[in-house]
């Protein structure tokens, strides 16, 4: 772990040809630069990637992947958990299920996002057909002893697990161990109407978290209170894992130095 009190991941997309992309290569450069434990990666098709090589290439820059993020893989091929459509369920649990084998080689998780589902499918058929394929991603989950993390999205993102509660009642009574919820202060803000109750409500639910502004730019570019977001984290005996998401607003290295200007004080102060 690097310097800070909190394991730290910045989530962004992996290039099919990540070993000569140069804009990849300078992004993990400043991220080596200050200091970042992991990144969240989204991957086209990764079953194109050598685990072996993408650890070594992360390794030299002093990071490991912290999360598999599913979602651009799901709009790639068209997955969905929520789906009505059984063929098209049963090849979304099994992709998620590939997944977290895949994950598993960098002793890492995935995060099911859009995964979940898509728009228009919030009937009470859609929720059913994703309880169901939670519990069966669960099961893998739990045998491979690797994360499997539904996160809550905005209603406007995503039709179904948006509040952390809603989200919880999806996962509570499916979660064979591995499962978990997990928060991003961006979606929080459009669905939580008490962001710290909510936190609160379900410390026991996550351990990842994720830190994005109210106008979904990198932390220091709007007008969330970090230094109170992580106090609540503190103050329930958080111990897992912080990472930022988010547009860019002005190039990669300048909105990543920013965050660190907002973050690095409260993530450098010892409670």
């Amino acid at each position: 772990m690097g310097r800070y009190r909190y394991y730290l991941a910045l989530q962004t997309l992996l290039p099919d040809d990540y070993r000569k992309d140069r804009e990849f290569i300078e992004r993990m450069k400043v991220l080596q630069s200050f200091r970042f434990d992991g990144v969240e990666l989204n991957i086209r098709n990764p079953d194109a990637v050598d685990p072996e090589d993408l650890k070594s290439f992360l390794k030299d820059f002093d990071l490991e992947l912290s999360m598999f993020a599913t979602g651009f893989t799901a709009k790639t091929e068209g997955l969905s958990l929520s789906s009505t459509d059984e063929k098209k369920r049963t090849l979304s649990v099994r992709r998620a299920k590939e997944f977290l084998a895949f994950a598993k080689h960098f002793g890492a998780g995935i995060i099911a996002g859009f995964l979940k589902g898509t728009s228009g499918e919030s009937s009470e058929a859609h929720r059913e057909a994703l309880k169901r394929s939670i519990e069966e991603v669960s099961e893998e989950a739990a045998r491979l002893k690797t994360p499997f993390l539904v996160e809550a999205i905005n209603r406007f993102e995503s039709p179904l697990g948006n509040s952390l509660d809603d989200t919880w009642s999806l996962v509570e009574g499916r979660n064979k161990g591995s499962t978990y919820i997990l928060p991003d202060t961006w979606h929080m803000n459009i669905e939580e109407s008490n962001m710290e109750a909510a936190i609160i409500t379900h410390r026991d639910h996550f351990i990842s978290f994720h830190l994005s502004e109210n106008n979904r730019f990198f932390p220091g570019y709007g007008a969330l209170d970090f230094k109170h977001i992580i106090g609540i984290l503190d103050a329930c005996g958080y111990n897992g894992k912080l990472a930022i998401e988010g547009n860019l607003k002005r190039s990669f290295a300048e909105d990543v130095q920013a965050a660190m200007e907002t973050l690095a004080p409260v993530l450098n102060r010892i409670s």
